[in-house]
């Protein structure tokens, strides 16, 4: 088996989208893939149970824990792409010495020369290896901008707290511009005051996957029974007025844990373009 171990120099670097993209291209390969999270922090133990979610073809994504160097040893395939934490990697290199490391290069390293490749993050969009920015990959979920905003969950949709949010959409100020307006944005979260009940019809009608109700006041029950009987969208109240929730709601892109399907599909097609026939072969074979 070949060990593929795939570092980020700074947390939020982007190891884990970088392992989930090389897992797929090994996989494209006619390769049987495992995709591991080595470690025992919070963050190894998120990352793993975000990989066992992802419903990879050809990818045995693990049991939801991470790794230790024992069951990695013992694990059987071709691949096995391994995401690490700078802290834990001298000990993972340890056990499995002839690794071929993937370095996800932040804006503040000059790089390193035992990598068998480095991927570069968005801040170096003109050089090679570099992934450039894309809104799906940075883009929330709606358990995201509960968290961000402390809101309480009025109402689920089917896909819940794991839907994607491409776009926060502040709600127009009156219900005739509204349809055209916020049907404008593919996968939304749009902000409204909780008592404008027509323009959180609105927000409905256009297949809003969250709708952020702010000023923590009691919405409409007739609203709610609306997105309760649909399962479109997903209903939160936020305590605070529209101005401070839209402010919450600033640093949830780009933070969001790797924990969605269509983000894999995503960064496998980044990677591609980067990463050609001849260097897959190098990391693969």
């Amino acid at each position: 088996m070949i060990n593929i171990v795939v570092v980020g120099d700074v947390i939020g670097a982007g190891a884990s989208t970088v392992a989930v993209g090389i897992a797929q291209l090994a996989a494209d390969n006619e390769l049987s893939v495992n995709l591991r999270r080595f470690g025992s922090d919070d963050r190894a133990l998120i990352d793993a149970q975000n990989f066992s979610e992802l419903l990879l073809d050809g990818i045995d994504t693990g049991t939801g824990a991470p790794s230790s160097a024992l069951e990695l040893a013992d694990s059987t395939g071709n691949i096995c792409v391994i995401e690490v934490s700078s802290k834990d990697e001298a000990e993972l290199l340890n056990s499995f010495p002839d690794s071929k490391i993937i370095y996800v290069q932040g804006s503040e390293s000059n790089g390193r020369a035992d990598a068998s490749l480095t991927i570069r993050n968005r801040n170096f969009v003109d050089e090679n290896f570099s992934l450039g920015e894309d809104r799906l990959l940075a883009a929330p979920t709606v358990g995201d901008l509960i968290n961000a905003t402390d809101s309480a969950v009025l109402t689920r949709s089917v896909t819940g707290e794991r839907e994607i949010c491409e776009h926060v959409v502040i709600g127009a100020i009156s219900h005739d511009p509204a349809d055209d307006y916020f049907g404008r944005f593919g996968r939304k979260a749009v902000v409204v005051r909780a008592e404008k009940v027509d323009l959180g019809l609105a927000a409905l009608l256009s297949g809003a996957q969250c709708l952020i109700l702010t000023g923590g006041h009691e919405p409409s029950p007739y609203l709610l029974d609306r997105a309760a009987a649909s399962r479109d969208t997903t209903v939160i109240l936020s305590p605070s007025p529209t101005a401070t929730t839209a402010k919450n709601l600033e640093g949830t892109f780009g933070m969001s844990p790797f924990s969605h399907s269509d983000k894999a599909r995503r960064i496998k097609e980044l990677i591609a373009q980067k990463v050609d026939a001849t260097k897959q072969k190098e990391l693969f074979f």
